[in-house]
């Protein structure tokens, strides 16, 4: 399998022009573009999904709905329909998509520096359209979650559920989707 090709960011979130491999880019720590879609119902239930535990990074821990990197050239918005359809098998278009913001997020592991901008966005679908039983390479479980047990989990300090250090990022998808299930019943 060839490794994809990933954009350098600048550490103020401009693209460089210049590409590296995955690899070389989370060995050396340098900044690259990601797509987040947290997937919701209309009736406010949240789609999360358990990393596969073959995974380098936080296996076997529950997160977002969708998440990958930008390959290098590609669309921010063509990346996150292309990772939606990978990870959870949910063909969507663009105009379904609405963008929170990008969220800067640094981890350090033993031997990867992950240095990311999370182009995150939200996507209200119709639970039929899921199928929970999907499963590959990067993802062993989907379920859905409703948003008084996502707002739980996000105060409690498991290392098993939602990956992220900032809080504030998970409160803002919180937030967003709490907004638009109200909007839909009033």
């Amino acid at each position: 399998m060839n490794e994809e090709f990933l954009e350098i960011y600048s550490s103020s979130g401009k693209k460089t022009g210049k590409k590296a491999t995955k690899s070389h880019i989370h060995k050396k720590g340098l900044f690259h573009a990601t797509v987040h879609v947290w997937i919701f119902s209309e009736r406010g239930n949240v789609l999360i999904q358990k990393r596969s535990t073959k995974k380098k990074l936080n296996p076997g821990v529950w997160d977002v709905s969708v998440a990958g990197h930008v390959e290098y050239k590609e669309d921010i918005n063509v990346a996150a329909i292309r990772e939606t359809l990978e990870e959870t098998s949910i063909h969507i278009k663009e105009k379904d998509l609405l963008k929170l913001g990008i969220y800067t997020s640094v981890s350090n592991y033993p031997q990867i520096i992950d240095k990311e901008f999370h182009h995150t966005y939200v996507l209200k679908i119709d639970e039929v359209k899921i199928n929970l039983n999907y499963k590959n390479d990067e993802v062993d479980d989907l379920k859905l979650i409703s948003l008084e047990e996502m707002h739980s989990l996000l105060n409690q300090n498991n290392k098993d559920i939602f990956i992220g250090k900032n809080k504030n990022y998970y409160r803002d998808v919180f937030e967003a989707i709490s907004k638009i299930t109200k909007e839909n019943y009033q």
